[in-house]
């Protein structure tokens, strides 16, 4: 029977893994890290104070809005545009009370995002909310367009370190599946993870929610990486049903 590794953060983890047990398959649910808020060392009024420009706050992430919304100040919520990456982000933005004036037309991406064409006219000043060691393709892509942009760091993640029944599954599984939706947890899982299960993993297949992480995993030594159908539970449970039965 399959072992299917979900490493997402936890509460995502045990949705998944309940979809996973109702199909059928066995979820070693594994979360490689948690979330915390953090103060940005950012001053908001100076991030938009040009008072001719366009002004733009950019949240990356369900969690960048739940972190982010707060250290908006109240003379700037109706003067910015707000830009998401994301269906579930969007929807945290509208339950929050808050307008999503641009959405890539599809795709989950910072790429995705920058295809925008309303992003290169009249550039103005840009903040996006974030959190620690990601999003400079995003930040990139925003200056090349003419943004001057900053970043928001307002949350950060905390690592997690695997607990002996984890690892004992990962060990015992004859036939893996690792499911990866982030950067950050494999470079974490290469950190905290024991040798010989790390190769384990690394050498059986593996599903990514993008190309980004594709070719992380792929230049780590990963040979069978496959991209998912989208980075909700919804999308990732269909994949992982609808992945030939060997994995190749």
């Amino acid at each position: 029977m399959t072992h299917v590794l979900v490493t997402r953060p936890l509460e995502a983890s045990t949705q998944l893994a309940d979809q996973l047990k109702t199909a059928g398959l066995v979820p070693v649910v594994m979360p490689l890290y948690a979330f915390a808020a953090r103060k940005p060392s950012l001053d908001m009024n100076l991030a938009w104070s040009a008072s001719a420009t366009r002004k733009l706050a950019v949240f990356t992430s369900p969690r960048a809005v739940q972190f982010g919304l707060a250290h908006i100040l109240g003379d700037q919520l109706n003067k910015l545009e707000y830009a998401v990456i994301g269906s579930a982000t969007r929807d945290r933005m509208i339950s929050s009370g808050y307008p999503v004036h641009l959405q890539p037309r599809s795709g989950f991406t910072s790429e995705d995002l920058l295809q925008l064409p309303e992003l290169a006219v009249d550039p103005g000043d840009a903040v996006i909310f974030c959190a620690p060691g990601g999003r400079e393709t995003l930040e990139n892509g925003l200056k090349d367009l003419g943004w001057n942009v900053s970043r928001a760091m307002v949350y950060e993640r905390v690592p997690l370190q695997p607990g002996a029944g984890q690892l004992d599954m990962i060990s015992a599984a004859k036939d893996l599946l690792s499911v990866w939706t982030s950067i950050s947890a494999l470079k974490i899982a290469e950190e905290y993870l024991p040798d010989a299960l790390w190769v384990k993993i690394l050498a059986a297949p593996a599903l990514v929610i993008s190309a980004r992480i594709q070719h992380h995993l792929q230049q780590l030594g990963a040979t069978c990486v496959e991209l998912t159908d989208g980075p909700g539970n919804s999308a990732l449970l269909q994949s992982i049903i609808n992945r030939p039965q060997d994995g190749r």
